[in-house]
């Protein structure tokens, strides 16, 4: 009746080779697990899982600053005399909703159509 004490050599291998395989999958760029690498970018940002989850939380944070700035425009334009304002600060959203949170570059404006766009590559579709 002789109890095992302890791992064997090759249990602890086995975990380490998982714990590798994982750590691989989330911080690396061109893991066992993801077809050539990290999905490329426009703007040429991220490379690990993780870091990809976060430039895509981003990507939805211009997206909405970008409707919100729309939609105080078309409330400007309709409580005035149907005339866009000249800035965007006219919207008083605030300074968080005049550039791309990605990489902070202010959003362009055309006071004559009132159309707002995202000069950040990658974020013209917005």
């Amino acid at each position: 009746m002789n109890r095992q004490r302890g791992h064997l050599l090759i249990e602890i291998i086995v975990v380490m080779a998982i714990i590798a395989v994982l750590a691989g999958v989330l911080y690396g760029t061109n893991s066992v697990f993801s077809k050539g690498g990290a999905k490329a970018r426009k703007d040429g940002k991220g490379g690990s899982a993780l870091s990809l989850t976060r430039l895509k939380a981003e990507d939805t944070v211009c997206m909405s600053n970008i409707k919100q700035v729309r939609m105080a425009l078309q409330v400007a334009a309709t409580n005035a005399d149907d005339t866009f304002p000249p800035t965007l600060e006219e919207t008083r959203l605030g300074k968080d909703f005049y550039a791309c949170p990605m990489g902070h570059e202010a959003y362009t404006y055309d006071p004559k159509t009132g159309t707002v766009t995202c000069p950040h590559p990658g974020h013209e579709k917005y």
